[in-house]
């Protein structure tokens, strides 16, 4: 009983430190190219981030956790993004080649910053540059969209119910399984 009882308190404390999935979905077109003219870069660029948003989804994020994101036939990984910097209600987030928070067009390398809004989704900024593409940034797009899509977590007082039903069921069941006292002053057989 002990060890169900220790159990069931480890897994409400579990419960309770789970972080909800949150995922923005953006896209932008019409970029504008600063620089050296290259075509076919203009968009639509469109691509997804998530993260485990820790109570409030709006709060600054710790760390993302997926990534999927096609800029001019590059495929971005997790390991190639980081979180340049975090405002209020605002995040920035971009390519490590030349720092998360700076896309230089020397086409040294695929890069990207996509600035955004966390409480409000909307895309604030969004600049790349190319591989290959020397002096030229593409940035301003004439249009974006951007929505959020959060999972949710169950309450941990809906796991408390769910798991004290469980244990109630085991102990149930234990008790079916316990051997009967005898009747008899005879010796029992167990």
């Amino acid at each position: 009983m002990k060890r169900l009882i220790t159990l069931l308190s480890g897994l409400l404390a579990t419960t309770a430190a789970l972080c909800a999935p949150v995922t923005l979905h953006f896209s932008a077109d019409g970029f504008q190219n600063a620089g050296v003219q290259f075509s076919g870069l203009a968009g639509p660029v469109s691509g997804s981030i998530s993260w485990n948003a820790s109570g409030n989804p709006h709060d600054p994020i710790g760390a993302l956790t997926a990534i999927d994101l096609i800029i001019a036939g590059h495929s971005y990984t997790l390991g190639e993004v980081g979180i340049a910097n975090q405002g209020s209600t605002q995040t920035a987030i971009g390519g490590l080649f030349n720092g998360a928070n700076a896309v230089v067009g020397n086409g040294a390398a695929n890069d990207f910053l996509l600035v955004f809004d966390r409480v409000n989704p909307a895309i604030s900024a969004f600049a790349f540059s190319v591989l290959g593409k020397q002096g030229a940034i593409w940035w301003s797009p004439t249009s974006t969209s951007a929505s959020f899509e959060a999972q949710t977590v169950p309450e941990p007082a809906t796991l408390a119910l769910a798991l004290a039903a469980i244990g109630g069921a085991a102990l149930a069941a234990r008790r079916r399984r316990a051997p009967m006292p005898c009747a008899a002053p005879q010796p029992c057989l167990a």
